[in-house]
């Protein structure tokens, strides 16, 4: 028999001559592969809910009673001006009346012959901008200009939001290196075992004048074929899942294409340093 044809019928051997053994080590990488695509979509979908949400954030800049009406331009011109400033609304008393009329279900100023309530600014910002160090540091410049009585923005509801990202980004971070940590771990053992159940058989190779090479290639393929199905199988259950499932208002967010195809090109290398990792220990 010729090198590659035994190479062959050895990987596929080592695949069948114990399905329960191979079964195993399967559905062992697929969970933690499974796990590992449920944190990574856990994270994607967060982190679009957080920005979607961000990105709705204005901070309300409501004017002095003394500016005149025909200072007002003067006050947004100056606000337009500042770095991070993107679109600029100006509520009059009036819009602010009617406003509070919807909300109420009924006006509460009738019968007032002053309008008290105040003129505002509603200003949203560029994405870049969207953070609490520099929204505090907009407020503080807005504060400065002329005419600006009062500021109301949620600066301490977006600070804890931007911790707990941080804190989430943080734990899958720490959950993958675990993860990973396991499928290599999973791989080596795979192999070891399977290189047990035919170490007589390596022995007398070796006698007859194999080489390291022609040895591991098999265990090697074998950890390759194991790491990268179940990458492939978990990411379709996934995906399959997520046609049945629905969280409400929040979309589920997936990974490109391109970048599953590497994560399972990923696998199959880390199956690959499993594969040779394991077969070495045993030789």
């Amino acid at each position: 028999m010729s090198p590659l044809g035994y190479i062959i019928k050895r990987f596929f051997g080592n695949l069948w001559e114990h399905p329960l053994a191979s079964l195993g080590s399967f559905l062992s990488l697929f969970l933690l592969y499974l796990l590992f695509d449920l944190a990574w979509v856990s994270s994607l979908t967060a982190t679009k809910y957080y920005d979607q949400k961000i990105s709705e954030l204005e901070i309300e800049v409501f004017l002095n009673d003394e500016v005149a009406d025909s200072v007002v331009p003067v006050v947004m011109e100056a606000v337009a001006s500042m770095d991070g400033v993107g679109e600029m609304e100006l509520v009059s008393r009036e819009a602010a009346r009617s406003y509070l009329g919807n909300l109420m279900g009924v006006d509460l100023l009738e019968g007032l012959d002053i309008n008290p309530l105040p003129r505002s600014l509603v200003i949203s910002f560029t994405p870049v901008y969207l953070t609490s160090a520099r929204l505090d540091a907009l407020a503080d410049d807005l504060r400065r200009i002329k005419g600006v009585d009062e500021i109301l923005f949620p600066g301490n509801w977006l600070e804890k939001a931007e911790y707990f990202k941080k804190l989430i980004r943080d734990f899958l971070l720490l959950l993958g290196a675990l993860i990973l940590i396991a499928v290599v771990l999973n791989s080596v053992h795979s192999v070891i075992l399977s290189a047990r159940t035919r170490l007589e058989e390596l022995v007398q190779l070796q006698l007859l004048g194999a080489g390291p090479v022609f040895l591991t290639i098999p265990f090697i393929l074998e950890g390759v074929f194991y790491s990268l199905t179940a990458a492939a199988v978990a990411w379709l259950v996934t995906q399959n899942a997520a046609r049945i499932l629905t969280l409400g208002e929040v979309a589920v967010i997936f990974p490109g294409v391109t970048e599953i195809v590497y994560f399972c090109l990923a696998a199959a290398i880390i199956g690959l340093l499993g594969g040779y990792m394991g077969v070495r220990r045993s030789l």
